[in-house]
């Protein structure tokens, strides 16, 4: 009996732990169940969140103090298109030249879901720019030649697959009345202060996008090429230490002027280290990786005053332009003076010279006031005009489609103004001249002994004049597209002007570059200029 009670009380345990196992193995599979769960909704927000465009904000470095607050677009329904205030849709409006024959547009080209994110575009760029730093260490007992060897071979990896996507895709431009302003602030103080002149003085702050590139020192600063010595006396100059820069689009976003535009998204900021920084041509290219289909173009500098309602004015001149969309407007602003916004635009750009001096290449530089002293607000139409300045244009996107701005110019500060008018000329775009004032701008004399960046790059390099070494060699990509005939020191310098597979970056087919210079008064053999009358009496070109 013992025996039997002891072998029912056997089965009883064993039935019991079979239980417990089965329990516990139901309970491990739902867990998992449960937490494969969780993964996969982490893992779809991550997707949603890659897919999203945000600002991103990097220092460049590891002293990196505060983050940017993150920006998000929709990709079906653009933000701008629930705001209050977008202008007229002018998709209907025929395009035309001023001097009467009608632009037929392209063909148009598929495009595909492909467009990168503005994060993906920021860590892009990063990456570049963080592998042509760890390049140029390498390269600081090199020849020029080598340094832009380097210099490509990080651009051929890292950067033209992105570049030649871009290129496919094609992000369409809205028509909804956005500006996306493009700033490149090298270790300027004024930058927070032109953030809040630009928003501040907007009619529809809703629509307009700065797109900032902050170069900046955070470590080991020091000031530009001070001037000491006194009137009169031989010239003597210093470099002394200085504290870290200003974080301005930090000091704009904490601002009560900056918080809800910041928190809105309509700050884009890539972050960079004035020891990368490789001049304002490239400094410029990557400002206009951070544009994202607004419909408007603008480009000033980080030192600007705005008008009242100049969003308003600037798309009113651009939509009277009579080539609109193949015409983009520029001048030179004045400065801020008492009364600059009720003054008649003085700086048309009519004319120029070509440097005598061989430090820059003998390249051509544009003059402003060239009889824009007459234009006025009661005229019929803006103005016709020849160049384009780097300070200030404004131009409808679709330019960065077919002429978009060319990575391959570090070093390069000369030559980027006749390049840019030659290639919108080349490419079917007409110049005009705005009737007003659009921004006021701070001309800084050198004596002021503010930074420049080719003194970085010197010290980067361990020896002055090492970024003139290297532009004058560079620039002859400048100066064999626009016409010169000097011989080209290094070939190499022409590598990717015009991938059958990517962005041209070089002249449109719409027209000649003979055209071009009959048109603009240039002789590139002679090297000599004339202003064409025509341009002066604010009159029309001739046909």
């Amino acid at each position: 009996m013992a025996a039997r009670r002891k072998a029912r009380e056997a089965r009883r345990q064993r039935r019991t732990r079979c239980c417990r196992w089965c329990c516990i193995r139901l309970a491990v599979v739902a867990l998992g169940s449960v937490f494969s769960s969780v993964l996969l909704v982490l893992s779809h927000m991550e997707s949603v969140q890659h897919g999203k465009s945000f600002a991103v904000s990097h220092a460049g470095s590891v002293h990196h103090a505060k983050k940017e607050p993150e920006v998000f677009e929709r990709k079906q329904k653009p933000v701008t298109s629930l705001l209050r205030g977008a202008v007229e849709k002018d998709d209907d409006r025929p395009p035309r030249h001023a001097t009467g024959e009608r632009y037929v547009p392209p063909e148009s080209v598929e495009v595909k879901h492909d467009l990168p994110s503005l994060q993906e575009i920021v860590s892009t760029l990063r990456n570049f720019l963080d592998e042509v730093h760890r390049a140029f260490g390498r390269a600081k007992r090199k020849t020029r030649e080598e340094v832009w060897a380097a210099y490509v071979a990080v651009a051929e990896t890292h950067l033209l697959p992105f570049e030649k996507r871009v290129h496919r895709t094609k992000r369409p431009v809205r028509s909804d009345g956005s500006i996306f302003v493009s700033i490149a602030a090298y270790r300027d103080h004024m930058l927070a202060n032109t953030l809040t002149e630009l928003f501040t003085h907007a009619s529809k702050p809703e629509l307009v996008i700065a797109g900032v590139v902050q170069q900046n020192c955070v470590v080991k600063c020091k000031t530009g090429v001070q001037v000491v010595s006194k009137p009169g006396e031989p010239v003597r100059t210093k470099v002394s230490d200085a504290p870290a820069d200003a974080d301005g689009v930090a000091d704009f976003c904490a601002s009560a002027v900056g918080q809800p535009h910041c928190r809105a998204g309509r700050v884009r900021v890539l972050r960079v280290n004035e020891t990368e920084s490789l001049g304002p041509a490239f400094a410029r290219y990557l400002a206009s990786k951070l544009w994202l289909g607004e419909q408007f173009y603008v480009q000033i500098d980080a030192h600007m005053w705005a008008r009242d309602a100049w969003d308003d004015e600037l798309r009113s001149e651009m939509l009277a332009t009579p080539s609109y969309p193949r015409s983009v407007m520029s001048a030179y602003p004045p400065g801020p003076s008492n009364g600059w916004q009720s003054m008649a635009p003085s700086g048309k750009l009519c004319s120029g010279t070509f440097s005598t001096s061989p430090v820059e290449a003998h390249i051509f530089r544009l003059g402003g006031g060239g009889g824009g002293r007459n234009i006025a607000a009661p005229a019929p139409e803006p103005p016709r005009s020849i160049f384009v300045g780097a300070g200030f244009f404004t131009a409808h996107s679709s330019f960065l489609q077919v002429a978009p701005f060319d990575p391959f110019l570090p070093f390069v500060f000369m030559g980027e103004e006749i390049m840019l008018t030659t290639r919108f000329y080349t490419n079917g775009f007409d110049v005009y001249s705005p009737r007003v004032n659009f921004f006021a701008h701070q001309y800084r004399p050198g004596r002021l002994g503010l930074p420049k960046f080719w003194e970085s790059q010197d010290r980067a390099f361990g020896s002055g004049g090492s970024n003139t070494r290297f532009m004058l060699m560079i620039v002859d990509r400048v100066k064999h597209m626009v016409g010169y005939e000097s011989p080209v020191k290094n070939p190499d310098v022409l590598k990717h002007v015009s991938d059958h597979d990517g962005p041209n970056y070089g002249l449109g087919s719409h027209r000649t570059l003979t055209e071009f210079l009959r048109f603009a008064g240039l002789d590139m053999v002679a090297m000599t200029a004339r202003s064409p009358s025509w341009c002066a009496r604010n009159d029309y070109p001739p046909n």
